[in-house]
Order: C-alpha cells, then structure tokens, then sequence
C-alpha cells in the first residue's frame, strides 16, 4: 500500500501582523507581497518580497514569506534558500523548521524531511500536523515502528483537534494493515471515518468491507 496515498500539505503563511524592519519602504514591499500570497498572486508576491529583502537583507519574515511564495509555485529548491537564509538569522523559528521540511518532502528528500520536523516538535508549537507528517515519512522508508509512534502521540493528545486526529488514525490503520494487522487497521480506519477524513472510507471499502 505504500506511496497511494499523496500527502496534501497547507503550509501557514509567517505571521504578517507585524514586520521586523527600519526600513518604511521594505515594510511597505513586505505587507503587499504578505497580501498577494493571501490572494495566491504568487509571482508578484515574490517580486515584492525580493524588493524587501534588496532593501533590507537580514528581514527575517520576508525570506520566509518568500519561501511560502516559492514552495506554491513549486519552486522548492528556493524555497529551501529562503527558509535556510531565514534560519541562519532566527535558529529557533521552529515553524520555518517544519516549512522547509514539506519542501524537502516534496524534493523525495526523505532524511532531511524527517530532520527538519524533529527540529519542528522540539518547537512545542502546534507539533501534531509535524508528527503526522514525520510519521508519513517513517512509513515510507520502513519504519513502521517509528511511524507508529509519531501517530500515536497525536491519537493521545487531547488537543491536537479533529483534523489531525482523523489524520493520524488513517495513516496509523495503513501501518497495521501493511503489518498484517487487518483487524485493528479497520477499527482505525472506522474512527478516521467517523473524525470526517475524506481519503479513509474508500480505504475501508477496499481492506474492511
């Protein structure tokens, strides 16, 4: 069953509420291009992003808006750029952590992934959406183990929410299933359906039914 199942990553957009520069007129250049990746008018977002950083190189959240901008337009390998420029100024920006790792994920770089969203959850910051993620990756490569662990952190978290719980009973019932562990594969698939995960009833269809 490996690799049927794509992966859908949303990477949230760096806070635009306030901006860390002197300069007024890279501030003004930020905020439009922030604006334009909200109306994914992505091109232009980049040239307003670039004009930012001409005017003032260390703006730490313009990198990191440009790398957003980049990473929609399947620019990975410079999104990758903005988010290493962005953390060579701001090391413990643990959510640019886990954004290069969905680029990473999407180059099939699957060891720098996994390393960049273990860096992610040491960040303690709505950690469930990278354990899951970490956890697809450790599936991917064999370790089942591993894979079972990460989604079992989210599946015992009170508050990781309904989203990343349907997510995590799905990929933990793949990992049972590929385990030879049919029966408790489908009572998972069963609490994913019944937590509205679209991709787990056709699943359950197939290996439940």
């Amino acid at each position: 069953m490996k690799r049927l199942i794509i992966v859908t990553v949303i990477i949230v957009i760096a806070s635009a509420s306030y901006s860390q520069t002197n300069d007024v007129r890279a501030e003004e250049f930020y905020y439009r291009g922030v604006n334009r990746i909200l109306m994914k008018d992505y091109k232009r977002a980049i040239y307003d992003l670039t004009e930012a950083i001409r005017r003032d190189s260390g703006f730490l959240q313009a990198y990191e808006n440009r790398g957003v901008a980049r990473y929609y337009l399947n620019d990975n390998e410079g999104a990758i750029e903005d988010y290493n420029k962005a953390l060579e100024i701001n090391p413990y920006d643990y959510n640019t952590y886990g954004r290069r790792g969905w680029a990473k994920f999407k180059l099939d770089d699957y060891e720098g992934a996994m390393a960049d969203f273990s860096m992610a959850i040491e960040g303690k910051k709505d950690v469930e959406k990278y354990y899951n993620t970490r956890g697809q990756i450790k599936y991917f490569l064999g370790d089942y183990e591993g894979a079972l662990s990460d989604f079992n952190e989210v599946i015992k978290t009170w508050g990781a929410g309904r989203d990343q719980k349907s997510k995590a009973f799905f990929w933990r019932a793949i990992v049972k299933i590929d385990n030879g562990d049919k029966e408790g594969g489908c009572e998972d698939l069963n609490e994913s359906v019944r937590l509205g995960y679209e991709e787990a009833a056709p699943v359950r269809a197939v290996y439940c039914e």
